[in-house]
């Protein structure tokens, strides 16, 4: 199973470096993604700043997550049953383990930690703390 990191999900949305990949990546791509609570709230989080930033209307944000939804129905996206107290667990160990030696934040620990938790074998994110990181706990690491 594939985990994929939120912003290479934004990358389907919004226009930024590498979309074009992303988005041809995801024509290509025959399984669907696991999507969970966690990838939610940075998605919508990350879609937010764009519009206090002015990178991005009301308007846009409503096509934006208007599409994701779609997408969600289509089954491009499915919510994996995922343990929080599991994946915490991991987070933490992975801290203790990595973080002196990959300078990982939190959150990329816990997108790690929940690729983990469902037991994903890949991994694809375009972050490279993160990219070392889910290697090192044993994820192969997907590239476009």
């Amino acid at each position: 199973m594939l985990y994929i990191d939120t912003s290479v999900i934004v990358k389907l949305y919004i226009k930024e470096k590498h979309s074009l990949n992303v988005s041809n990546w995801l024509k290509e791509n025959n399984e669907a993604i696991p999507l969970t609570t966690f990838h939610e709230l940075e998605f919508n989080n990350a879609i937010n700043l764009k519009k206090f930033r002015t990178e991005i209307t009301i308007d846009e944000i409503r096509l934006v997550m208007a599409k994701f939804a779609e997408h969600e129905n289509k089954g491009i996206f499915y919510r994996p049953q995922i343990s929080w107290t599991d994946t915490f667990k991991y987070a933490v160990d992975l801290s203790r383990k990595h973080t002196s030696k990959t300078g990982s934040r939190a959150l990329d620990i816990l997108h790690v930690a929940s690729a983990l938790s469902i037991k994903a074998d890949r991994f694809l994110t375009f972050d490279e703390r993160q990219s070392r990181l889910a290697a090192l706990s044993g994820i192969r690491i997907e590239t476009l």
